[in-house]
């Protein structure tokens, strides 16, 4: 929840001495602080990029008058402001307690009477708004605070007056697409009655555990609320047919805010306003709440130190780099070659190591403060042009090797079997064993088999699906998790696309859902699926080198679509999707974290930060990694940079990093000791507590596989893999 202050953070703003950070948005950052007599307070600074604008000025003055208005009953309250200083400040009551939309994820959607409670709150907290002729135009479930004692209403910073023009040109409306009103949407004026449609969607949300409107594309989102019916599954029935009011198109036919606080209390008041919310609350959000009040009176972490001076490049000039792309087309001859070869004729395609240079990139040194380890092992292979990572089954450890799949011994790098498993989309692993889809030719129908990581050879099938076509190529082990396996194939007749759950325990198939033709010809319709935080998430693109990227979340239950959005994406597409149990994160413009719950942005880090120099390159942030409650990814050509999983703060930077061109498709792997990245003078291991690189071991590598449990970095380059010491 709380993050360090920055090494240039100020001191104290105003008479508050400042504590952690709690957040930033697009307005300012917003501080832990205490008064001289020890009250805890939040305190919001603008962004010192927006004070010299006037526009921005009167923004947060009038957000500080608009929480003045709501009063602490139903919103923070306001201790002091100072809207003309050279970085104007809000101080507000701390509220204890998680936003609406982290209380859903932390207890699932709320029971009715919770529901109702909260809901009336939040319309007499309108009602008194709106009274004073200021409307919010940006109620969501982030900015609803959920307390022990009711809701509150926070982050004005889009409300103004009634009538009052805007402060952005036309076709510029602020607000969150998925809980716009309709007139918002169509950029025209949003009153009192607006404020009434977004809180019967944040309702929605709260009562169900999504938005009356999906997710998606901003577009998408924009016409769906001015011209679809709301999506009211899973709203308690007594709730529908006021919600469903509140959400008409019409404005003139939506309940005022009286009316609709008098409709969520039933005639009873028992769940109205005046009552205490923790009654109703579910036990997993109370715990939230005491979590966050208990955390207030913790030790603040510590404020992180300024970065050191920049010291002198150990090198000169950087080598041009080979971009992915470019490696592709290389190898892809090298991968037509191999693919008619079968039997032991492959050992021979494998082999051809230039043992000489070790794999080396030649002519380059780099200034070193520890020795790069030595390699535990070395097998030679060529590298296939996708679907390269190393997997871990077992005692060994599978190597992708274009159409054929090589079993390896973890210990000694040896070469134990080879096996065509044709294409790589058709086998998986989860850690402990190696799964394969059933050879084409060895059956009608669609079978999934476990590999025997002695011989590679396929055991009997451990489910079939008749009806699927098991001699269709293109159908798609996705992954493998607690014994199911989860798969996009095609039906034996009609030619229709299916994603499915398949328990490998009972051979039954647990649920199947209709999916989207293949992408082109000859790929499966898939980049890649995991498992995680309730949902199965998928990717997939329009083709290899899309510009954007569609990712849709499945219930693990009955496979129900949650969501779905798309993200503007450049360069391969990836083939694993990284991800904890709260978000999964991508790397593009900005490094962003997406909720698993909603599909909605957690936060974005990088926008209007310098990243140096980006290569010419789109994509500013490379592919992540997370570990340890920690995002690493590389940011342009300034390094390895780390970012709290939870709030998208910056952790650090790496230090001291020049004239490198990094990888920006490969994650960084992350140890104990050391992240590892790759650029174009080989692979960086920047140490975790400097924050500097400490070796470069030099090598034309471009994937790397963490293998956590044995403590190795698989690293694989043009005609070999090799393993190392993952420290």
């Amino acid at each position: 929840m709380l993050s360090p202050l920055l090494h240039d953070d100020p001191e104290t703003v105003g008479r508050y001495r400042l504590l952690a950070r709690i957040g930033s948005g697009g307005m300012g950052t917003v501080h832990l602080a205490r008064t001289p007599g020890g009250r805890t307070v939040a305190v919001k600074v603008l962004h010192p990029r927006l004070a010299g604008d006037p526009e921005a000025r009167t923004r947060f003055r009038l957000e500080a008058d608009a929480a003045r208005v709501i009063g602490g009953r139903y919103g923070a309250g306001v201790h002091d402001a100072d809207p003309a200083a050279p970085l104007p400040w809000l101080a507000t009551e701390y509220v204890t307690g998680p936003s609406l939309d982290e209380a859903v994820e932390a207890g699932g959607p709320l029971p009715e009477p919770a529901v109702r409670a909260i809901g009336a709150a939040l319309a007499e907290g309108l009602g008194q708004l709106h009274r004073s002729e200021v409307v919010h135009r940006d109620l969501k479930p982030s900015n609803v605070m959920v307390t022990a004692f009711g809701p509150r209403i926070i982050d004005f910073g889009v409300a103004r007056a009634v009538g009052d023009a805007p402060l952005t040109r036309a076709g510029s409306a602020l607000g969150t697409p998925a809980f716009m009103s309709p007139e918002q949407a169509a950029d025209l004026e949003h009153g009192p009655a607006g404020d009434v449609f977004a809180l019967a969607g944040v309702l929605v949300f709260a009562a169900s555990g999504h938005g009356p409107f999906g997710s998606g594309s901003a577009a998408d989102l924009l016409y769906r609320v001015r011209y679809a019916d709301p999506d009211l599954g899973g709203v308690p029935p007594a709730l529908v047919p006021v919600l469903a009011r509140c959400l008409d198109k019409d404005p003139a036919r939506r309940p005022a805010t009286g009316e609709l606080a008098a409709a969520l209390t039933d005639g009873t008041g028992a769940h109205g306003p005046a009552a205490l919310l923790a009654d109703v609350l579910p036990d997993a959000v109370l715990r939230e709440i005491a979590r966050r009040g208990d955390d207030v009176w913790r030790e603040p972490p510590h404020r992180l130190p300024p970065p050191p001076p920049d010291t002198p490049p150990a090198t000169g000039p950087a080598a041009p780099a080979v971009s992915r792309r470019k490696l592709f087309a290389m190898t892809a001859g090298a991968v037509a070659a191999g693919a008619g070869l079968a039997g032991g004729g492959v050992w021979a395609w494998l082999a051809g190591r230039d043992s000489g240079t070790g794999g080396t990139a030649r002519g380059r040194t780099t200034a070193q403060t520890v020795k790069p380890p030595a390699r535990l092992w070395t097998f030679a292979v060529h590298i296939p042009n996708a679907r390269a990572e190393v997997l871990a089954a077992g005692s060994g450890v599978a190597i992708p090797a274009g159409i054929v799949l090589c079993g390896v011994n973890a210990e000694s790098g040896e070469g134990s079997w080879q096996a065509d498993l044709a294409d790589g989309w058709r086998y998986a692993a989860d850690g402990k064993k190696l799964y394969a889809l059933r050879d084409p030719e060895e059956g009608d129908t669609l079978a999934v088999c476990e590999i025997d990581m002695t011989d590679g050879q396929p055991g009997k099938p451990l489910a079939e699906v008749p009806d699927l076509a098991g001699d269709e190529p293109r159908n798609q082990l996705l992954c493998v998790v607690k014994d199911i396996a989860y798969l996009a194939a095609r039906a034996a007749s009609g030619g229709s696309w299916y994603l499915l759950a398949l328990g490998l325990g009972d051979g039954r198939v647990r649920w199947r859902t209709a999916l989207d033709a293949a992408r082109q010809q000859n790929e499966p319709p898939l980049l890649c699926a995991a498992v995680t935080g309730g949902r199965l998430l998928r990717f997939r693109s329009d083709s290899g080198l899309s510009s954007f990227l569609e990712v849709t979340a499945h219930d693990l239950a009955d496979g129900t679509q949650k969501w779905s959005r798309s993200e503007p994406y450049d360069g391969p597409p990836p083939t694993r999707i990284v991800h904890d149990d709260r978000h999964f994160y991508l790397g593009a413009d900005a490094l962003t974290a997406v909720r698993l719950a909603d599909g909605e942005t957690a936060w974005r880090f990088g926008d209007l930060r310098d990243v140096g120099d980006s290569a010419g390159e789109t994509r500013l942030y490379g592919a992540p990694e997370v570990r340890d409650g920690a995002v690493y990814c590389t940011e342009g050509d300034r390094g390895v940079v780390s970012v709290d999983a939870l709030t998208g703060t910056l952790n650090w930077l790496e230090k001291g990093l020049k004239n490198r061109h990094l990888n920006r498709d490969e994650a960084p792997a992350v140890g104990e000791k050391y992240v590892y990245s790759l650029d174009e003078q080989g692979l960086r291991a920047v140490d975790l507590r400097t924050r500097t690189a400490v070796w470069t071991l030099p090598t034309d590598a471009t994937v790397l596989s963490a293998d956590t449990e044995r403590g190795r970095l698989y690293v694989r380059q043009e005609k070999e893999t090799f393993a190392l010491p993952l420290d």
